[in-house]
C-alpha cells in the first residue's frame, strides 16, 4: 500500500493521537513491543518506518485503548479491509497472543 504525502500526513496524525489515548510515551510503547524507539518513531512520522512496524503499533494503540474502555481514534488508511492486502505483502503479528495486552472487547 503507496499512501500519498496527504495520507501519510493524516495516518501519522493519527496514530499520534491515538498514543495521546492510550496513555503511553513512546518509550513506553517502545519497551511494551520490545522494539528500539526508533523504530516507533519512525511509525508515528512514517518516515522509513517498516509497514509491519506501522500494523504493530496500530495494533498494539488499539487494544490498549479498547481495554481502558476508550475507543480510538479512526483510521482513513490502517483499516480492516487494508489488513487483508497487508497480510498478503508481509507478515502481521497478532498483539493480542504476542503481548501482555488485553483483547480489544470487539
Amino acid at each position: 500500500m503507496s499512501l500519498t504525502k496527504r495520507e501519510r500526513a493524516a495516518t501519522s496524525n493519527e496514530l499520534h493521537a491515538n498514543l495521546v489515548r492510550s496513555g503511553l510515551s513512546q518509550s513506553e510503547l517502545a519497551a511494551k513491543l520490545e522494539i528500539v524507539e526508533q523504530r516507533v518513531n519512525a511509525v508515528l512520522a512514517l518516515d522509513g518506518a517498516r509497514p509491519e512496524d506501522v500494523w504493530l503499533v496500530r495494533d498494539y494503540l488499539d487494544r490498549a485503548i479498547r481495554s481502558a474502555g476508550l475507543t480510538p481514534q479512526p483510521y482513513s488508511k490502517l483499516t480492516e479491509a487494508m489488513r487483508a492486502a497487508a497480510k498478503s505483502w508481509f507478515p502481521l503479528t497478532d498483539v493480542e497472543s504476542k503481548f501482555d495486552c488485553p483483547p480489544s472487547g470487539n
